[in-house]
């Protein structure tokens, strides 16, 4: 979809991509785990494997299969043509440019096996930021939905 877009069409694009943890899985179809099992270079930006780290957690044993796999260089390259600025979550899973507009979104995780924090690259050109507040909300409708307010 974003190929029919111009440059610089959107202002903002905030997006969560896929990180690929669950790539190990053994019980989802050939078809992910072909696609979880690929290794994509193009030198601009490289697919990172989680390798199923995720598989085993005590609260997390439903078959993701939206997390198998990372999505193409293509993807980062069009998402960079057609926004001026990006958000993208998860962007310690993925070789993207250095920026310093790195934010930490501290979860206040109760559980240690899931990860304490987030962190999201950005395009800006600004300081790190933390930004602190649980994912309790209310008719959460997504495992990895954010807070409006992040």
């Amino acid at each position: 979809m974003m190929a029919k877009y111009e440059d610089n069409h959107f202002d903002l694009a905030i997006v969560d991509p896929p990180y690929g943890l669950q790539g190990g899985l053994q019980d989802i179809s050939s078809k992910y785990r072909e696609k979880a099992d690929r290794r994509v270079s193009n030198g601009k930006y490289d697919r990172l494997s989680g390798g199923g780290k995720l598989k085993n957690r005590i609260l997390n044993k439903d078959k993701c299969v939206w997390d198998s796999f990372q999505p193409t260089p293509e993807y980062f390259d069009l998402l960079a043509r057609v926004s001026s600025n990006r958000v993208i979550f998860g962007g310690n899973y993925f070789k993207l440019p250095p920026t310093r507009g790195i934010i930490c979104w501290d979860k206040y995780q109760p559980w240690e096996n899931f990860s304490q924090f987030e962190l999201a690259w950005t395009s800006f050109d600004s300081p790190a930021r933390i930004f602190r507040k649980d994912n309790k909300a209310k008719g959460k409708i997504h495992p990895t939905q954010k807070p409006v307010q992040l």
